[in-house]
């Protein structure tokens, strides 16, 4: 069912999502394409980034726990190559933001796990909206 609230992705935007749990990104996959979003899913952050191409459009969701450097390695490397996609940070033990500093500058947003999926639609659009210079959605 598409979102009711129209579209809010730029044309090609897609949603990266990187997380270990096969049944969480499996549903997270299925839920996020029933309400009309284009959506890549990777089982760890290497696989990510040996299939992401410089200038895609788009909003990642990751797990802040993946194996192979979590979210903060993730964001790190990215910024290192000059990728400013706009973030959502998921995780189960995460209860507030880690201090200023870890993370590199960007658009960067977190999700406590277990979440709706209304939620992190939420946080996409606000994300998406945001990192195309406008204002954030209430």
């Amino acid at each position: 069912m598409p979102n009711p609230e129209g579209p809010f992705q730029p044309d090609g935007a897609t949603i990266f999502l990187v997380d270990e749990d096969d049944a969480v990104r499996d549903a997270l996959v299925v839920s996020l394409r029933a309400a009309g979003h284009a959506v890549a899913a990777f089982g760890s952050a290497r696989q990510f980034l040996e299939a992401y191409r410089q200038g895609e459009a788009g909003c990642l969701v990751v797990d802040m726990d993946l194996p192979d450097g979590g979210a903060v390695g993730l964001l790190r490397k990215l910024a290192v190559a000059q990728v400013l996609l706009p973030a959502i940070i998921t995780s189960r033990r995460l209860r507030r933001p880690p201090p200023s500093g870890v993370l590199p500058a960007g658009r960067i947003l977190f999700l406590d796990k277990p979440f709706g999926v209304d939620e992190l639609l939420r946080l996409i659009r606000t994300a998406m909206d945001a990192g195309a210079g406008n204002e954030p959605a209430p």
